[in-house]
């Protein structure tokens, strides 16, 4: 008996190793059976002058072809019975062994668990909010280099991945360029079968900021890793996060926490009507964006000449070493390091017109205006809400506010949160600008009734998404807190400027009014910029410097105070009227009600500037300024 057991044990132990250790046992077993046929045929069923081996050899061919011996009699017949019966069970289980390891091979494969063998790709760990946004980016973003792949890996299952690809983006080309794989995101084995180490760059899309930590962990602690620095840009939800991400992703990675980034926007966009589609435009991959190129022939040219050096481009700074100059002075000399920072529809497309400097000649000196004052910025700006369970967005906020609004200027923060009024104590104000808390719950309609709105009051409607809340019942409260104050303007009849931060913007087209209302797409510009980083780490640092209240701002300024709009006037006219005044020039905004309902709310970014437009006085300019 205890022989028994052990054979059985090490026959258990052979099953389960391996499909081919399973088929060497059949086989052996088969063998076993011919052997001791073939000795109870030779030395008992018959008598032959067949030598054994002679013997065993019909007995291995019956086995094989499945037909009998040479004999008829009865004990032959059952033992060529055993032996094709034998023979025709142990072909059928490895068949059938070798079916089922083939199917799992192919299921494996098509959940994602294959190697891969790409070069030089774009990786994206994580399949949360937004994956589609991160994905249509990458699309366009290497509309030019159809090779590069986006490999994608996650827990869900890549069935499930693949067929979500196909519906959201239903063209063959498109969804193909896209490997989903399914696995940890931070399991080394399943960031080496996605080679990792041969990654152009990695896009972590965690909403979970412990998960993106240990993701990040598990790639740059990897005794295994590459010895190149690697590219990788990801975002932190709470601040508490902020500075432990930091650490581990040292050098190698670009960590956002783009709640501060979201309040730098907020208190740019909420002053300035259509200022969001203007971020919008740059930091994705539709239109224009930023790009960085060396021109060896601007070598010792100054700031002026290259921005005239560009009739599809639109020069707006330089960088100098890890250094980001935003609209320097026109008489700012381009060193050999230098690189131009540019708009451009593409990064093939940033090219000189040709045309030698001087450019003198692009521009009508006789349209400039100048020595025009600037007015002061004295505002009433209304904040309305604020996340559940943090204040920073606010703080952060409200210290930006400072940074743009001159004294005269007042802010209410509306929201039901008492420790707003503490916050507000221990701003650092700028003297003659005066912050109050007004305590109510901004989804109340008689609420909303008390409030004191007056004409061109600038009111903002914060989103209560943390990063973990749902996204759906955070943008639907902002949305009908937008429908009250609507139907209060309309009511009323008072006139003032609505800016809504949403996270979805699909949910924007469900409301869509007839009103002139800025939306603030959180989540559109979080991804977007997520992936231009991970196409150019540059841009991180551009992206801070752009959002900072220090340096130069994106600021809407009213077009007849830099040219004569009497007649039809090229933007080279406008570029040279903004250097003038220590501006750069990157576009204009039409300012008619038809054009402010449109999608980018009359905004038109990197003109070509050598087309001559009729200008209505009332069309805005858009430059970047100091102040």
């Amino acid at each position: 008996m205890n022989f028994y057991k052990k054979l059985r044990y090490k026959i258990d132990k052979s099953l389960t190793r391996s499909i081919w250790s399973v088929v060497s046992l059949l086989l052996l077993l088969v063998m076993v059976i011919v052997i001791v046929i073939s000795l109870i045929d030779y030395f008992w069923i018959v008598n032959t002058k067949e030598s054994f081996q002679e013997t065993f050899v019909d007995y291995v061919i019956a086995a094989i072809k499945g037909n009998t011996v040479e004999n008829s009699s009865f004990v032959n017949i059952l033992v060529n019975v055993l032996i094709i019966g034998t023979s025709l069970f142990v072909t059928s289980v490895i068949i059938g062994l070798i079916v089922n390891n083939l199917r799992d091979r192919i299921e494996s494969i098509r959940n994602g668990q294959s190697f891969v063998l790409e070069s030089d790709h774009q990786v994206v760990l994580g399949w949360s909010q937004g994956i589609h946004l991160i994905i249509r980016e990458f699309l366009l973003a290497n509309e030019n280099n159809k090779s590069t792949k986006l490999v994608v890996l996650d827990e869900m299952n890549s069935v499930s991945m693949n067929e979500e690809l196909r519906r959201m983006f239903p063209k063959r080309k498109d969804y193909e360029r896209i490997i989903p794989k399914q696995g940890s995101t931070f399991d080394r084995d399943n960031l080496q079968t996605i080679n990792i180490n041969e990654s152009r760059s990695i896009l972590i899309n965690h909403s979970d900021d412990m998960t993106t930590i240990k993701t990040m962990a598990a790639i740059l602690n990897n005794p295994d890793r590459r010895t190149k620095p690697y590219n990788i840009s990801t975002k932190i939800n709470s601040r508490k996060n902020f500075e432990l991400a930091k650490i581990i992703g040292g050098d190698e990675s670009r960590v956002l926490y783009f709640g501060d980034m979201l309040s730098r926007i907020d208190a740019q966009t909420c002053l300035q009507s259509g200022l969001a589609n203007v971020f919008l435009e740059l930091v994705n991959f539709d239109g224009d964006e930023i790009y960085f190129t060396q021109e060896p022939t601007l070598e010792n040219s100054t700031y002026r000449e290259a921005v005239l050096s560009y009739d599809t481009s639109s020069v707006i700074g330089i960088q100098r070493g890890s250094k980001i100059i935003l609209s320097p002075s026109f008489e700012e000399k381009i060193k050999p390091e230098d690189k131009i920072i540019a708009i451009s529809e593409d990064d093939d497309k940033v090219l000189k017109d040709g045309i030698t400097c001087p450019k003198t000649s692009l521009y009508n000196e006789n349209k400039i205006i100048k020595g025009v004052e600037k007015n002061k910025r004295v505002e009433r700006v209304h904040v309305l809400g604020c996340s559940e369970d943090d204040l920073s967005k606010i703080r952060v906020l409200s210290m930006n506010l400072t940074k743009y609004l001159d004294a005269g200027s007042e802010v209410f923060l509306v929201n039901n949160r008492k420790e707003t009024t503490k916050l507000i104590e221990d701003l650092e104000k700028k003297e003659g600008l005066r912050f109050s808390h007004i305590n109510g719950d901004i989804r109340s309609r008689d609420f909303l009734n008390s409030l004191d709105l007056r004409d061109k009051d600038n009111i903002l409607i914060l989103s209560p998404f943390n990063g973990i809340k749902n996204i759906e019942t955070c943008d639907a409260q902002v949305l009908f807190t937008l429908i009250n104050l609507r139907d209060i303007q309309s009511k009323t009849g008072k006139s003032f400027s609505l800016t809504t931060e949403l996270i979805n913007s699909k949910n924007a087209e469900i409301f869509q009014s007839e009103e002139e209302d800025d939306y603030l797409y959180s989540e559109v510009i979080v991804q977007s910029m997520l992936v231009q980083i991970a196409e150019n780490p540059s841009l991180g640092d551009f992206f801070d410097y752009l959002v900072s209240p220090q340096g130069a701002e994106i600021y809407f300024r009213p077009i007849s105070d830099y040219v004569d709009t009497q007649e039809p006037i090229d933007f080279y006219t406008v570029c040279e009227s903004a250097g003038l005044k220590g501006e750069t020039a990157i576009g204009y905004q039409r300012t008619n009600k038809q054009e402010l309902k449109s999608l980018n709310a009359g905004v038109n970014i990197n003109p070509l500037k050598s087309k001559k437009r009729t200008f209505d006085a009332n069309d805005n300019v858009i430059v970047f300024a100091e102040n």
